[in-house]
This record gives C-alpha cells, structure tokens and sequence, in this order.
C-alpha cells in the first residue's frame, strides 16, 4: 500500500503556484483547471481552437495575478475569480467577433457578455467548477486505498447505496463500510481544500 503524505503539511496547489520556480505545481494546476475551462468555453458555443485559446489566456492571466490574489472566506472564493477571469476572456472573444463580423453576437455571446459584466457568477460555471474538482479529488484519493475499501467508498458514497446491501456484496462486516466510507472521505475532503482552497462544502459529510 503507498505510503501516505500527512496532508496537514502540504500547502495547497494555489498557494504552491505563487512560486514561479515551481514547475510541477503549474502543470498540476494546468491538469485540473486547463480542461474546465476549455469544456466551459465550448458549452458557450466557442469552436475547439478557440475554447483551446481561451484556456490558455485564462491560465496566462491566472500565472500573472496569482501572486495577489488572496483568499478570505466571505470576501471571495478562487472558484469565483477564475469565473470572473473565464467570463472577461469570453467577453473580450465576443466583443472581438462582433467587431470582425459587424453583426450582434449570437446569444450565447450576449448571454457570455452580460455575465463579464455582472456581479453573479454563472450558475453553469459553479456546477462545472464543482464537478471537475470533485472528479480530479476522486481520482487523486484512490490510489491511497486498496481496492476493497475504494470499493465500499464507491457502493455506499458514490452510489449511495445502504451499507447492509454493499456489506453483503462484498462479503464484509456493516461496520467495514462506515468505517471505509469515513475513511475516504476524510482524504477526499482534504483533497479538495488543496486543490480549490476554498470549497469543502463540496464532500458533504453527513
């Protein structure tokens, strides 16, 4: 079984990035945030060398402002800054679109330009947010598990199904699954705080 880094002393991937020294950090950050970005700006109608082009620009101004950003819980969330960054870069797109094409922009243009513009955030883009830094936290929690636990976890959590059935499926104590399920979730949780920051609420506990 891998050994298991104590999470309580690795700072978090947005706090790592600050360092510009710090390669590997910017590509983790790149893995996670490249792809949501890019899937968000293709559900608004941007064709994929365009999506692709944007996710580099966001990425871009998120390695020149990241040093200043700073997180304060009821103030401002990361989730919500790079939104903002996402939707003025699409904004920009469809204003410059606009300007080639001498026409009003689609309506997924309008609808891009008035949320740049607003203070909300998109409800679209939260869903999205959440879902990749779930799925990316998922992805990185299972390798610390053996298969029997990871697989309680799946049964019970992610399929939420009742630990008597999963306990009788894998042929395993009811207590075995309480106790994997918590297990998991506990890494899962602080998985999450290092790669967002600022979104445990994403793993609900209870």
């Amino acid at each position: 079984m891998p050994r298991i880094e104590p999470l309580d002393t690795r700072a978090s991937l947005l706090i790592r990035i600050r360092n510009p020294r710090d390669g590997a950090s910017w590509q983790s950050f790149t893995e996670v945030y490249a792809p949501l970005v890019y899937q968000y700006g293709r559900r608004k109608g941007l064709q994929d060398a365009d999506a692709a082009d944007l996710s580099q620009d966001v990425l871009t101004e998120v390695a020149r402002c990241i040093r200043s950003f700073e997180y304060t819980p009821g103030r401002g969330r990361f989730r919500d800054w790079l939104g903002t960054l996402t939707f003025r870069r699409l904004g920009h797109f469809f204003e410059r679109r606009k300007r080639i094409l001498e026409v009003v922009p689609d309506e997924s243009g309008s609808v891009v330009a008035d949320c740049a513009e607003s203070t909300g955030i998109d409800p679209e883009w939260t869903d999205e947010f959440n879902s990749r830094i779930l799925h990316q936290a998922l992805e990185r929690t299972r390798p610390h598990y053996e298969p029997t636990t990871w697989r309680a976890f799946e049964l019970s959590w992610v399929q939420n199904r009742p630990a008597p059935e999963v306990a009788a499926e894998l042929n395993v104590p009811v207590v075995a699954i309480y106790v994997a399920k918590s297990r998991v979730l506990k890494r899962l949780e602080d998985e999450v705080r290092l790669l967002a920051d600022d979104v445990p609420c994403l793993i609900p506990l209870h």
